[in-house]
């Protein structure tokens, strides 16, 4: 997605039916490039950015990793939640408590919503482990996003009901990609290749899901995850296809 234009992005996911996207802030490029993102889309009131999600690495490089601050600033009063995922670094329990608690208190009166991104590798890889925090903290403007895939790779591909039971009194935020029931830890590459593919491949039952989710009660929006897929104008298109065959009616 990233080798067109901001502009053509937008114009091609709209054009495959898709309503809005999630963007990373990662970079100091990819900051510099929201006010593009989002001069496009607020020219429109059919396709909008959903969220920003922020890695938060290291309490010792706060001119990168205190971004955050700026990323709410700009993001203000929009509606667009602010996703935060903590690193390895050598954080503990008692840090990342604080350090949530402090985006919290920051981003509410700016009328952001905090969610807690679950990524393999990282301090929070499950969204079992988010909740421990989430219920912990026990604020209205802190959820937890489920990604299956993540939820996959912390071995829970057999529990996913049991995974979302437990979890969706404070979901914020869901998202999904095909994927295969057990990631391959092989090489970084075979994670990632077994766990987010284009919607219909992977052997993991996505209808399961599907029907896990649209019975749980939650009313939030869902994300389809593309990292790293190759071809964007044949998969995207073809995945929007196959999502509204899972939710047809749901």
């Amino acid at each position: 997605m990233e080798e067109l234009s901001i502009l053509d992005q937008i114009a091609l996911l709209s054009n495959s039916g898709y309503k809005g996207l999630i963007l990373k802030s990662e970079s100091k490029e990819d900051f510099d490039n929201f006010e593009e993102y989002m001069r496009v889309t607020e020219s429109t009131d059919i396709f909008k950015i959903y969220a920003v999600f922020e890695l938060y690495k290291s309490k010792y490089d706060i001119e990168r990793y205190e971004r955050w601050k700026l990323v709410v600033e700009r993001i203000e009063g929009k509606g667009i939640q602010l996703w935060m995922i903590f690193g390895t670094d050598d954080f503990d329990d008692a840090f990342i408590e604080d350090k949530i608690r402090e985006i919290v208190a920051y981003a509410s009166p700016k009328k952001v919503e905090v969610i807690l991104y679950p990524h393999s590798g990282t301090y929070l890889e499950s969204s079992e482990e988010a909740l421990v925090f989430a219920d912990k903290i026990d604020h209205p403007n802190l959820k937890l996003a489920f990604h299956l895939y993540h939820d996959i790779r912390a071995g829970h591909g057999s529990r996913i009901p049991e995974v979302f039971e437990n979890i969706k009194h404070r979901l914020g935020a869901v998202t999904l990609a095909g994927t295969d029931s057990i990631a391959d830890f092989t090489t970084k590459f075979t994670r990632d290749t077994t766990t987010i593919k284009p919607l219909g491949r992977g052997n993991y039952d996505m209808n399961d899901f599907v029907e896990i989710l649209s019975n749980s009660g939650y009313q939030g929006s869902v994300g389809f995850m593309n990292f790293k897929l190759k071809h964007p104008t044949v998969y995207l298109p073809k995945s929007k296809e196959i999502w509204d065959s899972y939710f047809n009616g749901k």
